[in-house]
């Protein structure tokens, strides 16, 4: 599997080196000096899209960061800091580079270097408030995170599977986790969850710039996670996968004992091996790339070929889809969303549209933090058109 661009060669101590105040940003000055300031970048970014100026664009924010890290710019302002967190993180221009820029990691390794500065911004004081004493972003308690579990499913006392539901399909899309619950025991794989002890993986901390947080998390992870004792670890969260699969070994530093799966994947092999058969939608739907799972991992056939077994379903293809597809708004782990909430409503409200536009009846995504946001979009166009996760269509409607 392609994991997308390597960090192994960063991997960060998380203090920043005496020597430079510019860490972690400085170890991208190859990548910054590869710009050839082509614009190809700029064609399908969604935040260029709203305010079309330079800085705005991820060209100008690499030439930003190349002044600073050549000292052409004295030192960090607010005016940087707003241009670097006015990005989903959505790797669209990384994809498109034809010098191949790490374009996205710069970006969040920018961002790292102003949470060791002290210039994050203030609206992150409450996230990680709510991550530190709630184990997540929203100030759920705690106590109920994993009531999402259907009634009379038993877990495994030796599981081959632990299923990770992630923040959202724990706390705010239920169904998604309920889904993946029901195939699980319909297919007769045991399997486990942490329930109430599952707590955030980190994902929305790194994408951020608070890394040191985020390891700490991690490594509390990395524990719980191993002492389950299971041999593969699911989640139908792609930026909670993408933190387990590249993030933890390769940024962190931490790697975990196991195989990671993104539920897409698990499913394919499921109803390949014959051991669940999706029930009927006669349905016509157009398929939602997420990001993370998409455009950072190279993962986009698993969740088609979920789609085209299902009887009755009628996949719509978008023009701009696979590496094309635009972003849903929420960016990456939501952080977009959670500092910018009305403009990414917009965005996602313009992919709605995107995808009305194939004639499908509904729109269906392979990510939790996507189905929220595409229904937003939805809900702001005045458009009733399902959205559905892919667990809970590859699993029939609850009985």
């Amino acid at each position: 599997m392609d994991l997308g661009p390597c960090l192994k060669e960063r991997e960060l101590s998380l203090k920043p080196r005496s020597m430079d105040r510019l860490y972690p940003l400085i170890t991208f000055k190859s990548d910054l000096d590869k710009c050839m300031k082509c614009g190809f970048c700029r064609e399908l970014c969604p935040t260029s899209s709203f305010y079309n100026w330079e800085a705005n664009s991820p060209r100008g924010r690499l030439q930003l960061l190349k002044a600073l890290v050549d000292r052409e710019l004295p030192s960090t302002s607010s005016y940087l800091s707003d241009r670097l967190y006015f990005c989903m993180t959505c790797a669209y221009c990384f994809r498109r580079c034809p010098a191949g820029v790490k374009t996205h990691e710069a970006f969040e390794a920018a961002r790292a270097m102003l949470v060791i500065q002290g210039k994050a911004p203030k609206e992150h004081g409450k996230l990680l408030k709510n991550i530190s004493r709630f184990g997540n972003p929203f100030g759920e308690p705690r106590e109920g995170r994993g009531d999402w579990l259907p009634s009379g499913i038993e877990l495994s006392e030796n599981p081959e599977i632990l299923y990770w539901a992630g923040c959202v399909a724990s706390y705010r899309l239920k169904e998604t986790a309920s889904s993946m619950a029901r195939i699980l025991e319909a297919a007769g794989v045991g399997f486990t969850t942490l329930g109430d002890e599952e707590g955030e993986c980190g994902s929305v901390l790194i994408r951020m710039g608070h890394w040191t947080e985020a390891k700490k998390i991690a490594k509390e992870n990395k524990t719980k996670l191993e002492e389950v004792g299971a041999k593969m670890l699911v989640t139908s969260c792609p930026a909670c996968f993408k933190t387990f699969i590249n993030d933890y070994p390769k940024l962190l530093g931490i790697d975990l004992k196991l195989e990671i799966l993104h539920s897409s994947q698990l499913l394919e092999r499921l109803i390949g091996a014959g051991k669940i058969a999706p029930p009927r939608f006669d349905l016509k739907v157009a398929y939602h790339d997420p990001c993370y799972l998409g455009r950072h991992l190279n993962i986009y056939d698993p969740p088609r070929k979920v789609i085209k077994a299902i009887p009755g379903l009628d996949l719509r293809e978008h023009p701009k889809s696979r590496w094309l597809s635009a972003c849903c708004g929420a960016g990456g782990a939501a952080s977009f969303e959670y500092t910018h909430e009305s403009l990414a409503i917009e965005q996602a409200a313009k992919r709605v549209e995107q995808l009305k536009g194939t004639g499908a009846e509904a729109i269906v995504t392979a990510c939790p933090i996507c189905v929220m946001s595409l229904r937003r979009g939805a809900e702001a166009l005045g458009e009733d058109i399902p959205i559905y996760d892919l667990p809970v269509l590859a699993g029939g409607p609850k009985s």
